[in-house]
C-alpha cells in the first residue's frame, strides 16, 4: 500500500486550518500560562474551542478512517 496516493491523511483544507487554528491557540494559551498573562491565556483556549467548532463544521470526522483510504477490513486484511 505504499502506492495509495492519500492514505488517511486527504483531508480537506478547512480541516487542516481548523487543526492549525487548534494548535495556534495551544501555544498561544501554553505560552502565556508560563508568562501568567490570564486574559492572553483565554484568548488561546477560545481559539481552541473555535477551532474545534469549525473543526466539527468542516466534518473532521469523515476524514478520520481507521483504515486509511481503503474500503474497509477486508482490504486491510489482504495486504
Amino acid at each position: 500500500m505504499a502506492g495509495d496516493s492519500g492514505g488517511g491523511h486527504g483531508a480537506t483544507t478547512g480541516v487542516w486550518i481548523a487543526v492549525a487554528v487548534i494548535i495556534a491557540g495551544s501555544i498561544i494559551g501554553g505560552i502565556a500560562l508560563i508568562e501568567w498573562v490570564w486574559p492572553v491565556f483565554w484568548v488561546g483556549v477560545g481559539l481552541m474551542v473555535l477551532g474545534t467548532v469549525g473543526a466539527y463544521l468542516a466534518d473532521i470526522m469523515d476524514m478520520v478512517s481507521e483504515f486509511g483510504s481503503g474500503d474497509g477490513p477486508a482490504e486491510a486484511e489482504s495486504a
